[in-house]
C-alpha cells in the first residue's frame, strides 16, 4: 500500500515539475515581416520621382538655351520717320539683326523703304518711292552705350532732276544706347554723323543741313519669346 502511494505521488511531483517548466519557457517575438516588394515599390516610385524631376530640369534648361539662342536673333525698325504737309515723308526700315558676341556685338542689316510725296506752290504733285539696303554694326562698351556703324545704300531720284534716279551712298557714324522694352525688346537711340554728305544724300541733318548729325531711333525684339 505505501509502495502504492509513493508511486502516485512520484507521479504528481512528476507533473508538476514538467508545468513548472512548461511555464518558464520563453518564446521570441515573431519576426517583423517586411513586404520586400512595397519596400522595393516605394524605392522605385523615389528613383522615377527623381528621374522625372532630373528630366523636367534638363528639358527647362533646353528650352531657357534654345530661347537664349533666338533671343539674339532681334527683329525690328533700325530707323523710321513720319512728316506731313507739302512735303509728305515717310520711312520705314525694318531690320533683322544677330546678337554675334552676346551683350557685346550685333551684326544686322535691313531695306530701306521711304515714300515721298512733295505739292509744289501750283499745285503740282510728284511722289516717289526711295529704296534701298541698310547695313549696321553696333558695339556695346559698358550697359547700353554702343558705338553705332551704319551703310546704307538707296536709290532715288536726284533733288535736281526728279526725272533721274540715280545710287547714293551714305556712312553713318556715332554712338547710342539701348534701354530694355519688357524682357525680350530694345529701344536704340543714336547720333549718327554722316560722313558722305552730299547735295543727293538723304540724310541732311536733324539739326542743320550744314551739320549731317542725325538722331536716328529704333526698336527690336528678340524671337524667342519670355
Amino acid at each position: 500500500m505505501k509502495k502504492y502511494q509513493y508511486f502516485l505521488f512520484f507521479i504528481l511531483l512528476c507533473s508538476v515539475n514538467y508545468k513548472l517548466q512548461a511555464q518558464d519557457e520563453v518564446y521570441d517575438k515573431p519576426a517583423v515581416i517586411i513586404d520586400t516588394f512595397d519596400v522595393n515599390n516605394n524605392s522605385g516610385d523615389k528613383i522615377e520621382s527623381t528621374k522625372t524631376k532630373q528630366e523636367q530640369k534638363n528639358a527647362l534648361t533646353e528650352l531657357e538655351k534654345k530661347k537664349e539662342k533666338l533671343n539674339r536673333i532681334r527683329l525690328g525698325l533700325g530707323n523710321f520717320g513720319l512728316q506731313f504737309g507739302a512735303i509728305t515723308f515717310i520711312q520705314a526700315t525694318p531690320t533683322i539683326g544677330y546678337m554675334v558676341i552676346k551683350n557685346r556685338l550685333e551684326l544686322g542689316a535691313g531695306p530701306v523703304i521711304i515714300y515721298q510725296r512733295i505739292r509744289y506752290a501750283n499745285n503740282f504733285v510728284q511722289s516717289f518711292f526711295v529704296y534701298g539696303s541698310d547695313i549696321y554694326v553696333r558695339g556695346f562698351v559698358y550697359k547700353g552705350i554702343n558705338l553705332e556703324a551704319r551703310y546704307d545704300a538707296v536709290n532715288k531720284p536726284s533733288n535736281f532732276d526728279l526725272d533721274r534716279r540715280l545710287w547714293v551712298h551714305h556712312l553713318l557714324l556715332g554712338a547710342g544706347y539701348a534701354t530694355p522694352m519688357g524682357k525680350i525688346g530694345v529701344f536704340n537711340v543714336s547720333a549718327l554723323y554722316n560722313v558722305l554728305n552730299n547735295d543727293e544724300s538723304i540724310y541732311r541733318g536733324t539739326f542743320s543741313d550744314r551739320f549731317p548729325l542725325i538722331i536716328n531711333m529704333g526698336f527690336a525684339f528678340g524671337l524667342g519669346g519670355k
